[in-house]
């Protein structure tokens, strides 16, 4: 993108000095009581340079405005992306299986259940 912004800079440059070539005439501007003399081109350039000056003077507190915005909301973001990796661990700590505790004096079951059963249930 910065490579972009070069070339339009450049490009508006060899304009203003083509510019500035074609348009060597004398001219005086007269404000209020002040007279001032140069070529045509020194100052239309200087009347965009003020011009954009004062643009940017004006799109200045929006765009303060928009960068601390951007901030708090990133702040609120990281804030809400922290509260979410706290409830995902809780949640997976609350389906971990609960740990088994055995009384020493209970037998251990067999897993043959068949065969403790009388002979005349095994069949049923």
């Amino acid at each position: 993108m910065a490579t972009l912004y070069l070339i339009v800079a450049l490009v508006i440059a060899v304009i203003a000095v083509l510019f500035a070539l074609q348009n060597s005439m004398l001219v005086t501007i007269s404000f209020l009581s002040w007279e001032i003399s140069g070529s045509l081109s020194l100052v239309l350039l200087a009347t965009l340079a003020i011009g954009v000056l004062i643009g940017l003077l004006v799109l200045a507190p929006s765009a303060l405005k928009k960068t601390f915005k951007a901030s708090s909301q990133r702040k609120r973001i990281n804030a809400l992306e922290h509260e979410v990796s706290e409830h995902k661990a809780k949640v997976a700590e609350l389906q971990k299986p609960a740990p088994v505790i055995s009384s020493p004096d209970a037998q251990p079951e067999s897993h043959d259940s068949e065969s403790k059963r009388p002979p005349h249930e095994l069949h049923q």
